[in-house]
């Protein structure tokens, strides 16, 4: 959900660009509403959590808020169907989404998914894109999602790094992914830890979700103790760990929303890809330098052969296990060098 909003935010971006006299809200998930916080693409923010999107008294309040603000335009990158039923009810003359089965009528504009790369970019930011050239289709788009963070917020950031060796790069390790489905194998995750500590003379600092934290110190139990690792450092708010990210040399971890954070700071990032997640579509800016990722298909094209996306996820965990350290080691060794640590 981190990644959708961010990767989202280049659509305020390009708006003000086609429409500088516009006046722009965005509306998304509470949780992740931290990634647009003094973005100056953005007049109004609409934070919603995502269980009201669901409720139907809850829901028709929100499409009478939006109503009555007479949009001209609604551009939906998600269209599930509380967000089609808000489309719908906005009274908006354009409403651009993607082509699938949605309530009828909710859009004026629906653009088909692409079946391949349009750009170098990945396929996510390709999407978001397409739904922008309903307005001007051989307009300059700006295609990189930023993060804006005050005087302040860096200040604070830094601060929360004083503990750490400062003659060595802090690298922010991504210990677990949004979900254990996203996540490599425990025993892989242990593996790679204790490579990067006996390795490279790198402070490693982690990031997991809260509601993680009792398996991430069993984790940690199992990996060698050493002086480059500094579990205390962590932030349990998205906006704290927005300002930590931005003093981090670079991001290791599964693939998800903190990935697309750093790559916004322009942070070198290594990104490990599980199974049924596409890499076409999430490994963004895979054309840079600074960025590497790693994909069982990569690896063992044979095994996705004919395998439908529902098959991929009830095989996930079988075919994660087929993504051995070895492979995840000899790539991340790459990147490092690459980066210069």
């Amino acid at each position: 959900m981190i990644g959708d909003v961010l990767l989202a935010s280049i659509i305020p971006k390009n708006l003000k660009k086609l429409y500088p006299s516009s006046v722009v809200f965005f509306l998304c998930n509470k949780h992740a509403a931290p990634v647009l916080k003094n973005n100056p693409h953005v007049d109004k923010l609409i934070a919603i959590e995502e269980k009201k999107l669901q409720h139907p008294g809850s829901l028709l309040k929100i499409a009478y808020s939006i109503k009555v603000q007479k949009f001209d335009l609604i551009i939906d990158p998600y269209a599930k169907l509380g967000s089609q039923f808000l489309s719908l009810c906005s009274g908006a003359k354009q409403r651009i989404s993607y082509k699938k089965n949605t309530l009828p009528g909710a859009y004026t504009h629906q653009v088909l998914f692409s079946k391949k790369d349009l750009s170098v970019y990945g396929k996510a930011l390709d999407e978001r894109l397409n739904l922008l050239k309903v307005l001007a289709p051989n307009f300059n788009f700006e295609v990189k999602p930023e993060l804006y963070l005050t005087s302040e917020e860096i200040k604070a950031g830094k601060e929360s790094l004083n503990s750490v060796n400062p003659n060595r790069k802090t690298i922010m390790f991504g210990i677990l992914g949004s979900t254990l489905n996203k996540s490599m194998p425990v025993s892989y995750t242990i593996a790679v830890i204790n490579f990067l500590t006996k390795n490279y003379n790198v402070n490693i600092i982690f990031n997991y979700l809260p509601s993680q934290r009792q398996l991430v110190q069993e984790i940690l139990k199992s990996v060698i103790p050493s002086n480059k690792i500094y579990p205390h450092i962590f932030e349990e708010d998205l906006r704290n760990f927005i300002k930590l990210a931005y003093h981090c040399d670079a991001i290791i971890a599964n693939e998800g929303g903190s990935v697309h954070i750093a790559k916004a700071f322009n942070k070198p990032t290594f990104t490990i890809f599980s199974p049924f997640i596409p890499k076409s579509s999430w490994g963004t800016f895979e054309n840079e330098p600074q960025n590497k990722s790693i994909h069982l298909k990569d690896i063992k094209p044979e095994l996705f052969i004919e395998k439908s996306k529902k098959q991929l996820y009830l095989e996930r965990k079988s075919l994660y296990q087929e993504l051995k350290p070895a492979y995840i080691i000899k790539e991340l060794q790459a990147f490092m060098q690459a980066n210069s640590f």
